[in-house]
């Protein structure tokens, strides 16, 4: 027999289906969320032309909402979803009424159209967010995920030189650091494709976080969904940990960045972390989540632990060996000694994209995974602080 539902028992003291229901996610967190200067940001943002890729999805949609509450003069959502562009719209003309918004339908794999819509719309500020993210989905499809995460990052280079766009902001992640998955591998290569273009972009950098609690993918929806059928959760392994931090916190923090790099002239590139704070176990976050719903572990929901998948490790870090890190704002590192001198050969990064296009999965693969090994071993590798 099918098992029931738990939405409608009376127990249940606290529903997370609200994706954007901050105050139940930040109960998960466990630290104080980060406060950050309004004031500046709101100088800094208001009156610009932002343009976000994967402008609908949960980074995207979010950076376009705290820019229209900052007085952007106006926001351009890129995304290949036609659902998500539209969801996200209707989303923002519900809080705002009329925003000034332009959503795009366009993937970042079309060079022609997105230098196009660059030159067209202007922008004083890019986000570039789109990206396949589901550690995986892309180990799986490791050609598609050269094709979105290394050449689609190339192509919205390219289009943001030919513009002549005045900053771009990639968004990356915890998972590029140490990289054992295609995911954290592809967005390694797009990290150093923007830090290679110092001489050729006006201003760049990358800012790099861990998980984002309510994210599309992420584990507290899988959760949340799981409770609501009556279990179980379903667990890789106990010991996992993950850094956690609420969509909106990790999004002022990444407008922020972005602010402090444009408005210092020296940093042509750089790379920034986040305070992620302590890392959090996911069985914890899971049994966490149960009590919050009136429930007890084992009893009313189970968990089970299905093992690792293939590029998932037990836990991630924010800094790689040749990285350390400098306190610059609340909340925000730099960081520095990462002999980004390297370039890795033009030719070389072509035939990568040539073969994730002819769907070469096992070749693409070990080619990923050589230019990473070549990056990361390039030059000596620094002694990391203690306590990062």
């Amino acid at each position: 027999m099918a098992k029931s539902g738990l939405l409608g028992r009376k127990n249940v003291k606290l529903s997370l289906a609200d994706p954007n229901d901050q105050i139940s996610y930040k109960s998960l967190l466990h630290r104080p969320q980060v406060h950050l200067d309004h004031d500046a940001l709101r100088g800094f943002y208001a009156g610009k032309r932002v343009l976000i890729t994967g402008g609908g999805g949960s980074i995207g949609s979010e950076i376009a909402r705290q820019a229209l509450q900052l007085g952007a003069a106006h926001v351009i959502l890129i995304d290949h979803s036609e659902l998500a562009l539209y969801e996200v719209e209707q989303a923002l003309r519900y809080e705002f009424g009329t925003p000034p918004v332009t959503p795009i339908l366009c993937s970042i794999r079309r060079k022609a159209r997105l230098e196009a819509i660059f030159v067209d719309q202007a922008p004083d500020v890019i986000f570039h967010a789109a990206a396949l993210k589901h550690v995986p989905m892309v180990e799986i499809n490791p050609s598609e995920g050269v094709l979105t995460n290394v050449m689609g990052t190339q192509y919205v280079i390219d289009a943001a030189q030919a513009a002549n766009v005045k900053q771009l902001v990639l968004i990356s992640s915890d998972k590029a650091v140490a990289p054992a998955s295609m995911m954290g591998a592809t967005k390694r290569l797009a990290e150093h494709l923007i830090s290679s273009q110092m001489g050729h972009l006006n201003q760049a950098c990358v800012v790099r976080f861990g998980n984002v609690l309510g994210s599309t993918g992420s584990v507290v929806p899988l959760f949340r969904t799981q409770i609501e059928r009556g279990g179980p959760i379903t667990l890789t392994d106990a010991a996992v940990e993950r850094f956690f931090m609420t969509i909106y916190e990790a999004v002022q923090l990444v407008m922020t960045a972005a602010m402090h790099n444009a408005t210092n002239a020296t940093e042509k590139s750089s790379l920034y972390i986040l305070e992620m704070g302590s890392p959090i176990k996911i069985y914890d976050l899971a049994r966490n989540m149960i009590e919050m719903y009136g429930l007890k572990v084992d009893k009313d929901i189970k968990i089970v632990l299905t093992g690792l998948r293939d590029g998932e490790k037990i836990t991630e870090a924010l800094l790689d060996d040749n990285e350390i890190r400098e306190p610059l704002r609340p909340g925000i590192f730099k960081v520095v000694n990462q002999h980004m001198d390297l370039h890795l050969p033009a030719a070389a990064m072509s035939e990568l994209f040539t073969l994730a296009e002819q769907g070469e999965d096992l070749f693409v693969k070990a080619q990923v995974f050589r230019f990473v090994k070549t990056l990361r071993d390039h030059p000596a590798r620094a002694p990391q602080p203690e306590g990062v």
